[in-house]
């Protein structure tokens, strides 16, 4: 007995060592170490810097709070359980979170069961019933570490899904957030018009009176006219766009289009102040550079098990089983059949494969570290082109002011000598136009900044705090 046990202990070391002979001699997969990328002290733009703030509590995932704007809240709500793409992403999270189990459960023992009936007879014999019955268990040993590596590759995979999920909600928030402050803009351009329509309706028919009076020219209203026509067209340019947002809203909140409509709202476009320091922490919690990170830390665990393949699979099996005769006398003594053993199977050749799945491996894993470090470049590209264009939107706002001011100076002027009689009414259409064209342009560019606020947030990961 002894001797027997001698010589499948030396069989089983064997195997290991045959395989050996065609491998990299990798016994134990080396730990994971989340890649370390230097960023600069301090953002280009804006004068923003990175200040060390580990101490303080993470930001608010509520970011749109920061516009103190309870209906963007409410279709924020609304959003987060309605919007079809998050609900795609969580059941791709739901699935992930599945295989986990799923390789966890293969570091456990295994028990499966069977049983079966049967009848036999012949013309001139009696029938015969026929029972088995059996048990049988199994346990693969985790010597090698292969199922530990395969639960973290999982685990990596749903924390990536989970960082997928995150992004595509921070996505949809941030559509959701530029139509609705789109919309906000329209409707404040809207208004203008509305009130410009009014002004020039007025002008149109006081000079329609004059002209039957005979005090100025038909040139006169047909100039007023023409200005006329094309606010007009203005209005339903503007209504077209300001419905095809409100359709896209709509969508975003997994609504029909027929069945949302958003109420009209007067809302000043004040964006939220830049802090001049933010945590260094929060690029970091950009979903996508996690999901990367993380889609890393998965192809780490891969590459793993693809330098331990070589080694052999130990089984420890159990099998126990009884059948009709057995059942018949189990009363009167205790016969069963029963087998324990140990088996180990390995690759001593296979011509290369093993090698080559390592390649595969290692160029996979290269490839999503190249992706996690080009995650992080775009995020603080995308930090850095919000970061210019809120200082250029700022200060190209201020310089638009002050032509509205002196738009406004020069159609009084304008005014004033047309009435003196001094020159024609084209040239009031021409300063009116003029007006109203910088007071749009205060629009959209406060609009603008609304939207530009809220891409910073998005490409930072979450609010500032």
């Amino acid at each position: 007995m002894h001797m027997k046990l001698r010589i499948l202990s030396l069989s089983l070391m064997a195997i290991p060592l045959l395989s050996a002979c065609q491998s990299d001699r990798v016994f134990k997969a080396a730990d994971y170490q989340q890649p370390v990328l230097s960023h600069p002290l301090q953002y280009q733009y804006a004068g923003l810097n990175w200040v060390e703030t580990s101490n303080l509590s993470a930001a608010t995932a509520d970011w749109w709070q920061v516009y103190q704007d309870p209906t963007l809240a409410a279709l924020m709500q609304r959003l987060g359980k309605d919007n079809l793409s998050l609900q795609q992403a969580e059941a791709r999270y739901r699935q992930a979170m599945s295989l986990v189990q799923q390789q966890q459960a293969t570091g456990k023992p295994n028990l499966d069961a069977q049983g079966g009936v049967s009848r036999q007879g012949a013309k001139h014999s009696d029938d015969n019933n026929n029972y088995n019955a059996g048990l049988k268990a199994s346990w693969v040993l985790d010597v090698w570490g292969r199922v530990a590596l395969s639960v973290q590759a999982a685990q990596a995979n749903a924390q990536a899904s989970a960082a997928d999920l995150a992004a595509i909600q921070l996505n949809q928030q941030l559509l959701a957030a530029e139509a609705y402050w789109q919309i906000r803009g329209f409707e404040q351009r809207l208004n203008l018009l509305v009130q410009t329509q009014a002004s020039y309706q007025r002008a149109f028919e006081i000079l329609q009176d004059q002209f039957r009076a005979g005090m100025i020219a038909r040139a006169d209203v047909i100039q007023a006219e023409t200005q006329l026509k094309k606010v007009g067209i203005d209005l339903l340019v503007l209504q077209r766009e300001r419905a095809l947002a409100e359709n896209i809203l709509a969508v975003l909140l997994g609504q029909p289009v027929s069945e949302f409509k958003l109420p009209t709202q007067k809302l000043s476009l004040n964006p939220p102040a830049i802090p001049i320091q933010v945590p260094s922490r929060l690029l970091g919690q950009r979903p996508d550079v996690i999901q990367a990170e993380r889609e890393l830390a998965a192809s780490h665990a891969e590459l793993g098990l693809a330098q331990t393949a070589w080694l052999p699979d130990i089984n420890i099996g159990l099998d126990a089983s009884v059948n009709s005769r057995v059942l018949s006398t189990l009363l009167q003594s205790p016969q069963y059949l029963w087998s324990l053993g140990l088996q180990a199977a390995g690759t001593i050749f296979d011509g290369g494969k093993r090698k080559a799945q390592i390649v595969q491996a290692q160029a996979r894993y290269d490839e999503r570290l190249a992706i996690y470090k080009h995650k992080v470049l775009t995020g603080w590209k995308e930090v850095e082109d919000a970061l210019l264009q809120s200082e250029s939107f700022r200060n190209e706002l201020q310089q638009q002011q002050q032509l509205l001011d002196l738009a406004k100076e020069n159609e009084r002027v304008v005014q004033q000598r047309y009435q003196a009689g001094m020159i024609s009414y084209l040239e009031v259409v021409v300063a009116q136009n003029l007006r109203l064209a910088a007071a749009q342009s205060i629009v959209q560019l406060q609009q603008k900044q609304m939207q530009n606020s809220a891409q910073l947030i998005a490409a930072l990961g979450t609010g500032w705090g």
